[in-house]
C-alpha cells in the first residue's frame, strides 16, 4: 500500500474538547476525590458532574464487576463481598474507581446515560462517606463550617453519615479513643437512620503515618486509628447495607519507606476484604480513547491503517523466520498486532506498553493520569501544528515541541536532565539525527519527510526511561532501561519506512550520536554522553595517515597467520615468494592488488608464479597466490581505523577523565570493531589462484569460495580447506608409490629409443612434483618421503643412500646387495633427499652367498659420557643395529651390551624399537644390570623400578 493512501491521524479523528482547546493542566487529569465529594465548583466539570463522568470513564470488567456488587450490597442483596481494597500499580485508576463508586451512590440515575449502567441495582438514597488520608490531619483535624472541630477519622466518617452518627461518637473523637465494634454498627445503621452506606477511604497509609506521632494517654493515633480501620472493616462485612472501599500503595517504593506499617494495615483487613484491580491489560486502550478523543474512531478507517502496517511488519518478520514454525508465529503476531492497532487506532500499541509495561517502573510516573496528560500534550501539538503520521507511536512524538518535552521529562521525573541529550543527538541546532536524514533526503527524496533518523531516536528516547518487568524463577525482576532491535524495528517501521532502511540508518545512528549508548543488546540514551565523540576525532586523526593504517592491517594479518610457515604475507616482488622449498606456499597478495584491474592482476600473478627474480621458478607445482576480496577491503580499513583510534582515546583516558561506565563503552566499541575487523579478515581471501599449463604457457587457475561453507576459522586454515576439502582437492597430503613410478616413469623408456629407467635419485623425484604443473599438488615433501617407505615396503622398489650406482652391462646396479632396502620396513626420517636413490627391483643385484655358516655377532661399544656401570644385553632376530662386524651376510642372533648414563639410555631407545619391530614376536630380551657400592633401599627399588615397569605392563622374566 502507498503512503498517500493512509491519511495522517488528524484528518480522520476528532479530538476531546479539553485536548482541542489545550486545557493540558495537572487538574485536568487529576482526580481530587475529597474535591468532589465536597462538590467544589472548582473541580472540572467533567469529573464534578456524574453524567459528563460517566460519559468519559470506559467501564472495565473489574470496574462493571464492582458497580455491580457495590449498588447491590448498598441495595440489601446478600452474596456480595462489602469490604474491597483497591491496590494497583501508582497512578492506576485507584482515584477513578472510588469517584465512580462515589458519584454511582449518589446519582444512581446518572449510570443510564451508559450502556453498561442500565439495570443495575438502585439502593435509593445513599450516605456517603468519604476520607482522604492524603488531607486529613492526623494533628489538625478538620474543623467543619457551623459545625464542630472534628479530629479523627472516625469522627470525619461518622459526620458525613449524619449528624446522628457523628453524635454517637462524638466522644470518641474528642477523646482522640477508638469506638469499639457495637458503637461502630449502631453508627452504620441508626446513625445512618437505616440507609445503605458507602465509606470510601483513600491514601490510609498516608494518615497513619504522621498518627503515629500523635500521642494519645499511653497509646499513640495511629493504634487507635488501626483499631478502628479493623473493627470498620469486621462491622461492614457484617452487615446488610453497608460496603467499605479502600486503597493501598502498591510497593514499598511508595509506602513512604516504611514497609512494616503498609503490610500491617494491608493484614488488618485481609480476613475479610477482597482486591481489585481495576484497570488490566490492553483496557487501558479504550480508557484513554473515551478521555482523550471526541468520539470513537471510524472503524473503516482503523481497520485500513492496520492492515497496512500488518503487511508489512509480516514481511519483516518473515525475512528473520529461520523455518516453517517461525514463519507461522510471525503470521499470528502479525494478525494480533493489527487487532491491537485497530482497538487502540490512532495510538500505536508500542507507544501504549512503553508507558504501561516501562514507564511505570519510575516512582513519579502514574500509570493512568500521567499517560492522559502526557498523550493530550502530544495531540495537542501535532493537531495544531501538523506533522502527524497515520498512528501516533514512540517514533512520532512531536519533541521538537517544548511543552511535549517538559510535559515528557515531568511526567518522568527527570526534568531538566536530558535537554542536553535531545539537543545533541534528537533536535538541535547540530543534533546529529537530522543531519542524518538531511543527507538521506538529497540520496533519495522520497524520504525527506519521512525523517528515520529523528524516528528511530524519538522511539529510542521513550524507551530509555523505566525498565520491562519479568518473571523469572526468583520472582519479577526490571530489565535494564532500553530497547532491542527487533523491539524498535516493530515500533516504528511502518509502510513509509522499511525495515532495511531502518536497521541501516540505526547502525550510523550508533557511531554518529553523542548519547546513545548500544551494550550489544539494547539500545538507550543516558545523560552521560558515550565515547563515540572521542572515538570520531581520534578516527579523523587516523584516517589521515594510511600508510599506518596499512601497516596496522599488515600486523594484524602476520598475527592472525602466525606459526604458518607455508603463509607469505604480501610479497611485492617474486623473490619474495621462496622456492626450491618442497611445501606448497600460499601467498597472500597485498589488499592494493584487489584495486588492480583484471588484466594488470594477471599479468602480476604470472610473474609471481613463474619467476623468481630473473630466473624461471623451478617450483612452480608448489605455490599458490591468495587475492584479496575488494568489498571486504573498505569494512577492513575503517574496523582498524576504529580500532587504532579506541586505542588512542584509551591512551588518553586520565587526560579525558574517563568515568568506569565511558571505559566499558570503550570496551564495548573495542569489541564492536574487533569483531568487524575479524569478520573482513576471515572473508578476506575467499580465493586462490594456481598457476597451470595454458596454451603452453603459464595460465591461472582460479578457486573460489563462493557459497561453499567453510568450516575453519582462521585465514590460512580456511584457504587450505578450500584447496584441500571443497570440490575437487587442488592439493594433497598422500601420495602413492605407483604415483612415484608413473611420474618419474620408472621402467619405461623416457623417449623413443632409449633404454628403460631402472633408478632415480630421491630428489629428481621431489623436484618433479614440485616442478611440474599436473597434478598432484603435495603440501610437502614428507608425502613423497611416506610414498617412498611405502614403496619400500611394498617391494615396488627399492632404496639406496650415497653415492649415485654405477649401472653394469647386465642391466643391474653395481651396488652391494646389502645397501639397498627392499621389501622391509624404512622410517621416515631414513629417506634422503639429497643422497637417495629408487631402484626398480630388477635392476638390484642378487645377494652374495655367505663364506661360512655362522649366526651370532657380538659387538662391545663403549658409548661414553658419564658411565654409570649399566650393562645392556640384548638378544633379537635378522637386523644388524649400529656398527657391527659382519661375518656372514644374515646373522641370526644380535647382541649389544655397552655402558650407558641417563641421557644416552634415551638416545639407545630408537635403535632397540627398530631392532624390536624386525625380530621374532616384535620384541626383544633386554637384561639389565646396575651396581651401586652403597645398595639400593627396597622402598626405592618398589617405587622407583618395580612400579614403573608394572604401570607399562612389562613382566619380568625369571632369572
Amino acid at each position: 500500500m502507498s503512503v498517500t493512501t493512509l491519511r495522517p491521524w488528524t484528518d480522520i479523528v476528532l479530538l476531546h474538547p479539553d485536548v482541542e482547546g489545550g486545557l493540558l493542566t495537572e487538574a485536568v487529569y487529576a482526580i481530587d476525590l475529597g474535591a468532589i465529594a465536597d462538590r467544589d465548583p472548582n473541580v472540572p466539570p467533567v469529573y464534578r458532574d456524574p453524567e459528563a463522568f460517566f460519559r468519559a470513564t470506559y467501564p472495565t470488567v473489574d470496574l462493571r464487576k464492582m458497580l455491580t456488587e457495590v449498588l447491590a450490597s448498598l441495595a440489601g442483596q446478600p452474596g456480595f463481598n462489602r469490604v474491597l481494597k483497591l491496590r494497583t500499580p501508582f497512578g492506576g485508576g485507584k482515584s477513578h474507581t472510588l469517584a465512580t463508586m462515589l458519584h454511582a451512590a449518589r446519582s444512581r440515575k446518572a449510570l443510564d446515560v451508559i450502556p453498561e449502567g442500565k439495570g443495575l441495582a438502585d439502593p435509593g438514597e445513599v450516605r456517603v462517606a468519604v476520607f482522604d488520608g492524603e488531607k486529613f490531619g492526623a494533628r489538625e483535624g478538620h474543623a467543619v463550617k457551623k459545625g464542630p472541630h472534628i479530629r479523627t477519622m472516625w469522627g470525619w466518617i461518622a459526620w458525613q453519615i449524619g449528624p446522628d452518627a457523628y453524635a454517637l461518637v462524638e466522644g470518641n473523637d474528642k477523646d482522640r479513643i477508638a469506638p469499639g465494634g457495637n458503637l461502630i454498627k449502631t453508627m452504620l445503621t441508626e446513625g445512618a437512620g437505616g440507609r445503605p452506606v458507602l465509606l470510601l477511604l483513600d491514601e490510609v497509609l498516608k494518615y497513619m503515618e504522621r498518627a503515629a506521632a500523635v500521642t494519645v494517654v499511653d497509646s499513640t493515633l495511629q493504634r487507635q486509628a488501626k483499631d478502628f480501620f479493623q473493627s470498620l472493616t469486621v462491622e461492614v462485612s457484617g452487615s446488610r447495607n453497608a460496603v467499605m472501599i479502600y486503597s493501598l500503595q502498591w510497593s514499598k517504593k511508595e509506602a513512604l519507606g516504611n514497609v512494616a506499617l503498609l503490610q500491617e494495615i494491608d493484614m488488618l483487613a485481609s480476613r475479610v476484604d477482597q482486591l481489585r484491580e481495576p484497570v488490566t491489560g490492553d483496557e487501558i486502550l479504550p480508557i484513554l480513547q473515551r478521555r482523550l478523543l471526541g468520539g470513537a474512531p471510524p472503524t473503516a478507517a482503523a481497520t485500513e491503517i492496520a492492515a497496512a502496517y500488518q503487511d508489512i511488519i509480516l514481511k519483516m518478520r518473515r525475512a528473520y523466520a529461520l523455518d516453517e514454525s517461525q514463519r507461522q508465529q510471525a503470521e499470528e503476531e502479525a494478525h494480533r498486532l493489527r487487532d491491537r492497532m485497530r482497538d487502540a487506532y490512532p495510538f500505536h500499541p508500542a507507544l501504549i506498553d512503553v508507558m504501561r509495561e516501562r514507564w511505570t517502573a519510575l516512582d513519579q510516573f502514574q500509570r493512568t493520569r500521567g499517560a492522559l496528560r502526557f498523550l493530550a500534550t502530544c495531540l495537542h501539538s501535532l493537531k495544531k501544528k501538523g506533522g502527524a503520521r497515520p498512528l501516533l507511536g514512540p517514533g512520532e512524538i512531536p519533541i521538537k515541541d517544548p511543552n511535549v518535552r517538559l510535559a515528557l521529562l515531568k511526567e518522568l521525573g527527570v526534568q531538566n536532565d536530558y535537554d542536553s541529550v535531545i539537543t545533541s543527538d534528537i533536535d538541535g541546532p547540530e543534533a546529529r539525527a537530522p543531519k542524518i536524514d538531511v543527507r538521506l533526503a538529497k540520496e533519495t527524496p522520497a524520504l525527506s519527510s519521512v525523517q528515520p533518523a529523528t524516528r528511530l531516536a524519538t522511539a529510542i528516547l521513550m524507551y530509555s526511561f523505566g525498565g520491562l518487568r519479568r518473571d523469572g524463577k526468583d520472582g519479577s525482576e526490571t530489565l535494564p532501561p532500553g530497547v532491542t532491535e527487533s523491539e524498535l524495528l516493530a515500533a516504528v517501521v511502518g509502510p513509509d519506512l522499511d525495515n532495511i532502511t531502518a536497521t541501516a540508518v540505526l547502525a550510523e545512528l550508533r557511531t554518529a550520536c553523542l548519547y546513545l549508548h548500544h551494550d550489544g543488546v539494547r539500545y538507550v540514551f543516558k545523560k552521560d554522553p558515550n565515547v563515540t565523540k572521542l572515538i570520531e576525532d581520534a578516527e579523523s586523526e587516523v584516517a589521515r595517515n594510511p600508510d599506518e593504517v596499512r601497516a596496522r592491517v599488515r600486523e594484524m594479518l602476520t598475527k592472525r597467520l602466525a606459526g604458518q610457515s607455508t603463509a607469505i604475507i604480501w610479497p611485492e616482488k617474486s623473490q619474495g615468494i621462496d622456492d626450491k622449498e618442497p611445501r606448497f606456499l600460499v601467498a597472500y597478495l597485498p589488499l592494493e592488488f584487489a584495486a588492480d584491474s583484471k588484466a594488470e592482476q594477471t599479468q602480476k600473478a604470472r610473474e609471481l608464479v613463474s619467476k623468481y627474480g630473473d630466473r624461471p621458478r623451478s617450483y612452480r607445482n608448489g605455490v599458490a597466490l591468495a587475492v584479496p576480496e575488494n568489498k571486504q577491503l573498505e569494512p577492513l580499513r575503517r574496523a582498524v581505523r576504529y580500532l587504532m583510534a579506541i586505542e588512542r582515546v584509551e591512551a588518553k583516558k586520565e587526560q579525558f577523565r574517563l568515568t568506569s561506565e565511558q571505559k566499558s563503552q570503550l570496551n564495548e566499541r573495542r569489541k564492536t570493531e574487533e569483531a568487524a575487523a575479524e569478520s573482513a579478515f576471515r572473508s578476506l581471501y575467499s580465493s586462490v589462484w594456481l598457476p597451470r599449463v595454458e596454451e603452453g604457457g603459464i595460465g591461472i587457475e582460479v578457486v573460489e569460495a563462493g557459497g561453499r561453507p567453510l568450516q575453519a576459522t582462521g585465514i590460512h586454515q580456511r584457504i587450505m580447506e578450500l584447496l584441500t576439502s571443497i570440490g575437487t582437492p587442488k592439493v594433497h597430503s598422500k601420495l602413492t608409490p605407483q604415483k612415484i613410478v608413473e611420474r618419474m616413469k620408472l621402467g619405461d623408456a623416457l623417449s623413443p629409443g632409449e633404454s628403460p629407467r631402472l633408478g632415480v635419485r630421491t630428489s629428481e623425484v621431489q623436484d618433479a612434483f614440485f616442478s611440474f604443473l599436473s597434478p598432484p599438488r603435495l603440501d610437502s615433501a614428507d608425502a613423497i618421503r611416506k610414498a617412498i617407505v611405502q614403496g619400500v615396503t611394498q617391494s615396488i622398489f627399492g632404496y639406496t643412500s650415497g653415492a649415485v650406482p654405477t649401472l653394469g652391462p647386465d642391466g643391474k646396479y653395481q651396488i652391494a646387495r646389502d645397501k639397498v632396502r627392499l621389501g622391509v620396513t624404512l622410517s621416515d626420517d631414513e629417506v634422503d633427499f639429497d643422497s637417495g636413490f629408487l631402484v626398480i627391483p630388477a635392476a638390484i643385484p642378487e645377494a652374495a652367498q655367505p663364506v661360512g655358516p655362522t649366526d651370532k655377532v657380538v659387538v662391545g661399544t663403549e658409548l661414553g659420557g658419564g658411565g654409570g656401570g649399566n650393562t645392556v644385553t640384548l638378544t633379537g632376530g635378522d637386523t644388524t643395529v649400529g656398527k657391527v662386524h659382519v661375518k656372514t651376510a644374515l646373522p641370526k642372533t644380535v647382541q649389544l651390551k655397552f655402558a650407558a648414563n641417563r641421557d644416552q639410555i634415551f638416545q639407545i631407545f630408537k635403535a632397540v624399537a627398530n631392532l624390536s619391530d624386525n625380530s621374532d614376536g616384535g620384541k626383544v630380551t633386554i637384561e639389565v644390570t646396575a651396581n651401586s657400592e652403597v645398595g639400593y633401599e627396597p622402598s626405592w627399588l618398589r617405587n622407583a623400578v618395580d612400579e614403573p615397569l608394572d604401570e607399562a605392563g612389562i613382566e619380568k622374566l625369571e632369572e
